[in-house]
């Protein structure tokens, strides 16, 4: 299949989505499938939790996952370039942010570095569950932040007869994106038979001004504003990916068990070269299985069963034909979860938990080879009191980190300031050698909310947390440069367990249409382990080339640090055409000693108006983010921006719900620019933009 256009394809979901089925409605109802082990309706959640699906999804679909949900309260991006990117909550990244798919960890290498893409594409996801801050103890101990599940059904969970399906096409956007997606299921008796398959294809992208920042070309006398392009256009960013995947499940009475393969494969350019490249490479094998009304021992009375095996491959070319530097991730994650009969009222789950990975760079000397091996157990427990309900979460959790033997290239001392000075070799003055060694964490997790509901309008949830959270071995181990993102990384094998306590509350109102919640929320750690700025320089050289490359050092460490915010949205439907809503978010961190941590989202509000009628849909949104000055040392203040967008949609009044749409992006054209990035101040976010797309359902 061919690829029709990326920001095309946003247009094409937004408008797809914003559009009405003449008799019928997009949205799907929200399926509990992450936020609660038991089923409960949405309405009864107790954490922070959001659900993308049907048109809510189609009308935010973007060019990666972290496009798709930089929208959502509470949710900003890192981005590194057009394609790249990974959702932060709450001010958090790495692996405080457990990225799933199907209730599975993704089992790549986004946490470690902004331009390693989590691959996943937006296209042929049909539901994306958010939860927001650390009462997660059913998906690790360590996502203080949250945990985010793209579901796509490659497993189907349901059975059906016959065939169904949708595709999708879309083209024009900032970068000319050519993209297309068909996803189909086959019933046949008790057999259920996934396909799916998706291209993309973009051009370089095109923006409003300079991708370097004018602060930064000030501050820098080896950067210009034209460094990775002419005005208007951010050089070698386009990308071309596709992938698909098969899969079955066969149902019996009371459960299904089934298995897919999934395939995906992308090459992104790098803008810090003219020629540069990315080439991702991920396959990953699925078994699911789950069986409900069913007895165990007189107790346990649902199984459920997850398992995935993922290898990834990630190559970065400075120059066609010349892989620079290699990361390889293999491994398993699986869940085991027996939910038991209710016990004086009480109902809940017991689970088991276990991940494997081995980390490779064969031919860098950045990171070593490293496996991580995890085992948990967790209890989740729900009482009803009433209306109201309590929760009990524990998590007990045991982690070996073991490093092979490594020499880091470190490049050029630290107390060089003139590139001169590094030796044709690319500086291995400073290079270090590394032993075997092993480090072995224990972690015990606990979380306790509820809901009290006020009165029918109005209702009152909380919950108090403690986290804990082994260290990675991409911060205990890597000692060298990254080219990719311009960075030496220094880790520090001395960090302990990170510790956290927190504590939210939501208020929430609902009166037909209209609703509005409110959250504070508020994270004190103990030990927060971050990626700093030291403020010095180390300079490389590529292979071949004779001018050496000044690179910032960052170091990991461990410090105090509180984390304190506000997010909140409602809706207001005005009457049976117009509808009103809004949203906001904002997020405070500081270390203990006063300092600002570094690469967190200022203050943003949003607000939008829709239309719908007959088979019309038409929306304008509009985005304000404020400048950010709370900052990090060595760290750049961001501009604030407002960003305008428009869709709408149009349906045919013809089989297979075929729809029409367009959607308009940046249409004040501001140079639009993410805090929380690394690389804010060089690649700037795209220009004005139309993006046009067909959808329909079969």
């Amino acid at each position: 299949m061919q690829h029709k256009y990326k920001l095309l394809s946003l247009g094409v979901l937004l408008a797809l989505n914003a559009i009405t089925y003449a008799d019928e409605q997009l949205d799907l109802p929200v399926t509990p499938v992450t936020a609660n082990p038991l089923g409960v309706s949405s309405d009864e959640f107790v954490i922070p939790f959001s659900v993308l699906n049907g048109r809510s999804l189609d009308v935010r679909r973007g060019n990666n996952l972290a496009d798709t949900l930089e929208d959502t309260p509470g949710i900003s991006f890192s981005n590194w370039g057009p394609m790249v990117g990974r959702p932060i909550i709450r001010g958090m990244d790495g692996d405080r942010i457990r990225i799933m798919r199907n209730g599975i960890n993704s089992i790549d290498v986004s946490s470690f570095s902004t331009d390693h893409a989590v691959p996943i594409d937006p296209m042929v996801i049909e539901q994306i569950d958010v939860i927001r801050g650390p009462a997660t103890v059913l998906y690790g101990g360590g996502t203080i932040g949250g945990v985010i599940n793209a579901i796509d059904h490659r497993i189907p969970r349901q059975k059906i007869s016959g065939a169904t399906g949708r595709a999708i096409t879309r083209f024009g956007g900032a970068n000319s994106e050519r993209s297309s997606a068909v996803v189909g299921d086959i019933g046949i008796g008790n057999l259920v038979i996934h396909l799916d398959a998706y291209t993309r294809k973009t051009g370089n992208l095109n923006i409003s001004g300079y991708s370097v920042s004018s602060r930064l070309a000030r501050s820098d006398s080896e950067v210009s504003r034209n460094s990775y392009g002419k005005k208007g256009q951010l050089r070698n960013s386009g990308s071309d990916s596709d992938g698909g995947a098969l899969g079955a499940s066969y149902f019996f009475d009371k459960g299904y068990i089934g298995m897919s393969y999934a395939k995906h494969d992308s090459e992104i350019g790098n803008p810090l070269t003219t020629t540069g490249f990315f080439d991702q490479e991920t396959s990953r094998w699925d078994l699911h299985s789950e069986f409900h009304d069913i007895d165990i021992f007189d107790f346990f009375n649902h199984f459920k069963f997850k398992m995935a095996h993922t290898d990834y491959k990630h190559d970065e070319h400075h120059e066609p034909g010349e892989i620079e530097a290699t990361f390889e991730n293999r491994g398993l994650d699986g869940t085991l979860e027996l939910g038991h009969h209710a016990i004086a009222g009480i109902s809940g789950v017991v689970g088991f938990h276990f991940d494997n990975s081995t980390f490779k760079q064969p031919n860098g000397v950045l990171l070593p080879t490293a496996n991580t091996d995890s085992q948990s157990v967790y209890i989740y427990e729900e009482l009803p009191i009433d209306e109201h309900k309590l929760t009990l979460g524990l998590r007990r959790g045991n982690h070996d980190v073991k490093r092979n033997a490594f020499t880091g290239d470190g490049g050029c001392s630290i107390s060089y300031t003139d590139s001169d000075d590094c030796d044709a070799s690319g500086g291995a003055e400073d290079d270090q050698s590394f032993g075997e060694t092993e480090k072995t964490f224990q972690t015990n997790n606990a979380a306790i909310g509820g809901v009290y509901k006020i009165n029918q309008n109005w209702s009152l949830n909380s919950n108090l947390a403690h986290s804990e959270r082994a260290p990675a071995f991409f911060e205990l181990f890597p000692y060298g440069a990254h080219h990719a993102t311009e960075q030496v990384h220094k880790g520090n094998e001395n960090l302990n367990t990170e510790l956290s306590n927190s504590i939210d509350f939501k208020v929430n109102w609902k009166n037909n249409g209209h609703y509005f919640n409110v959250g504070p929320y508020y994270t004190k750690f103990n030990r927060f382990i971050g990626l700093f700025n030291t403020g010095n320089e180390l300079y490389h050289l590529h292979e071949g080339e004779e001018e050496a490359e000044a690179m910032s050092v960052f170091q990991y460490r461990s410090v105090g640090a509180t984390f304190k915010g506000l997010e909140f949205d409602g809706n207001y439907q005005i009457n049976d055409q117009f509808n009103f809503s809004y949203k906001g978010d904002y997020v405070r961190a500081e270390q203990d000693n006063g300092d600002d941590l570094p690469r967190i989202s200022p203050l943003r509000l949003g607000a939008g108006v829709s239309y719908e009628k007959n088979r019309w849909y038409a929306r304008l949104d509009i985005l304000r983010a404020f400048a950010q000055d709370n900052i990090a040392a060595h760290e750049l203040k961001t501009d604030g921006y407002t960003n305008v967008t428009a869709y709408a949609a149009y349906q045919f009044p013809i089989e297979y719900n075929l729809q029409f749409f367009v959607k308009g992006h940046n249409l004040l054209d501001q140079e639009i620019r993410d805090h929380a990035s690394f690389m804010k101040d060089k690649f700037l976010r795209p220009g004005r933009s139309v993006l046009f797309g067909l959808r329909g359902e079969f």
